[in-house]
């Protein structure tokens, strides 16, 4: 009697879905996030169909990749930080992010009409093969929503970084911007009253921005798949579940409904330090003072530095007892301090892990920001787009980070920055925000795939919050009502009181 539900019991947990995987969007730090699930789904026993730009190069007997690689260039060292080198506040609040999002709506519309017309996408367009679960990222494009509303498969949501300013009110969360920052702004949830000004028009404006510059997408989709759709927006708002990398202690304390999944760090599991290169493994222990880790990612070409930073920068380091590593694309710098060395590529998070690595500077991209944390490194962040200035933001307020805006940069204002990220006070604070960010009650990886798993056996789930199908004057209708309501009773009130009196 036994063996039957035991066996039950391990058939029902090995049970195999078949997954659809469309990542449509060229950029390397957001198909590292999600990387490391596919392989888990992978291995875990579930047939994995992959639609990206990076096929993997590990084959495996349970995935196939569809490679687009070809239809668009990588988005990789693409930004020039001259771009972002102005103190004007028209540019470094608005402008700038608004010029970039614009040509990053455009580059997203030129690949949605490239994929969905593609040979290698020809089959996701009849909808061949049968899938219990899409996977789908969600980010500046609703492409995508078409090709999910034609399979008729319950869908997961992906998101590499926090949520953008219209994203919340598609599943039902909070975006108050009284309580809630935009993540394109440099601010924390503690707001003053101005900054709060500030976050509604931004957000506002974001919303209404994001909205036109997507309303050719439906045309695009329509017109390939020959029948009228409903509006891509809305199909976004049927996710069943959304897997954000993000975590609280990090990124904010906000208020989700239960298809808000936060599984920040995931792109770490099962990651461990490898031995560095014996030549770098020699540089780095050799330093008495320990060493810095200086990076702005793969999306920013360091190398581009306005000469005046350059040269503050290169002074300040001339300064220090510590090692400086740095990831600089070209030749070696004229003028190098001997105590800088320069790398075309580094291996980040090998050197983060390693005892001897006592800061980094960073242009707080989540992924890069997110490797610190997990090795308790305090930071120096020089935030230059997107989500960058909301990470610095909620880095500093935790207390393990000094921030600097780009065209801040100057001898003086790095030095001092650095010297209190230095301090072993800044230290301990980085480790002991690093213990309390690793302590969750599953790791990552196990939520995410359990959610994963649990939309293909349910199919489509209901967990998002009936808030994303109110239009914003229902809602704001309704909770106007409560204080007109409040009101009549107080001047009801004061009318009794003044004819008993």
């Amino acid at each position: 009697m036994l063996f039957p539900i035991v066996f039950m019991m391990f058939a029902g947990a090995c049970q195999a879905y078949k997954v659809l995987a469309l990542l449509p969007y060229p950029g390397k730090s957001h198909h590292m996030v999600f990387e490391p699930v596919l392989d888990e789904l992978a291995r875990r026993g579930h047939h994995v169909t992959v639609v990206s730009f990076f096929p993997s190069t590990k084959p495996h007997a349970n995935r196939r990749d569809v490679s687009l690689v070809g239809l668009a260039p990588i988005n990789l060292e693409a930004v020039d930080l001259q771009d972002f080198d102005d103190p004007s506040f028209y540019a470094r609040k608005f402008s700038t992010q608004f010029n970039l999002g614009h040509a990053l709506m455009k580059f997203n519309l030129e690949i949605c009409e490239k994929l969905i017309y593609s040979d290698v996408f020809e089959e996701f367009i009849k909808a061949e093969g049968a899938y219990d679960v899409v996977l789908v990222e969600h980010f500046q494009t609703d492409c995508m929503m078409g090709i999910v509303h034609n399979y008729a498969a319950p869908s997961v949501a992906l998101m590499s970084c926090p949520m953008l300013p219209w994203m919340p009110a598609r599943f039902g969360a909070d975006d108050n911007p009284a309580t809630i920052p935009s993540m394109l702004l440099p601010l924390s949830d503690e707001m003053t009253f101005l900054e709060k000004l500030e976050n509604a028009f931004t957000m506002i404006l974001y919303k209404c921005w994001h909205r036109y510059m997507t309303r050719n997408e439906q045309n695009v989709i329509e017109t390939r798949l020959g029948r009228k759709l409903p509006p891509l927006e809305e199909l976004a708002k049927n996710a069943s579940v959304v897997l954000i990398n993000t975590h609280y202690t990090l990124n904010g304390r906000r208020v989700l409904p239960p298809s808000v999944i936060e599984v920040g760090g995931i792109h770490l599991h099962n990651k461990t330090a490898q031995p560095l290169p014996e030549e770098l493994e020699r540089w780095v222990s050799e330093s008495t003072h320990g060493v810095i880790l200086f990076s702005f990612g793969s999306l920013i070409r360091g190398s581009s530095l306005p000469p005046k930073r350059l040269e503050a920068i290169l002074k300040v380091f001339a300064r220090l007892p510590q090692r400086i590593i740095w990831k600089w694309e070209t030749e070696d710098i004229a003028g190098l301090p001997k105590n800088v060395l320069v790398l075309k590529w580094l291996p980040q998070y090998d050197l983060l892990q390693y005892p001897n690595c006592v800061a980094f500077i960073t242009h707080g991209g989540l992924l890069s920001l997110t490797e610190a944390v997990a090795a308790g490194v305090p930071s120096l962040i020089i935030p230059v787009l997107g989500d960058q200035p909301g990470n610095a933001a909620n880095a500093k307020r935790a207390g393990f980070a000094e921030v600097l805006a780009i065209y801040e940069v100057d001898e003086q204002s790095l030095y001092d920055a650095l010297v209190n990220v230095l301090t072993p006070e800044m230290r301990a604070r980085a480790k002991e925000f690093s213990r309390r960010w690793w302590e969750r009650p599953l790791p990552p990886m196990d939520t995410a795939i359990h959610y994963i798993e649990h939309t293909a056996r349910y199919g489509h789930l209901d967990m998002s919050s009936h808030r994303r199908h109110l239009s914003k004057p229902e809602l704001l209708f309704f909770e106007a009502i409560e204080y007109i309501v409040v009101a009549a009773v107080l001047l009801f009130v004061l009318i009794i009181r003044e004819v008993l009196c």
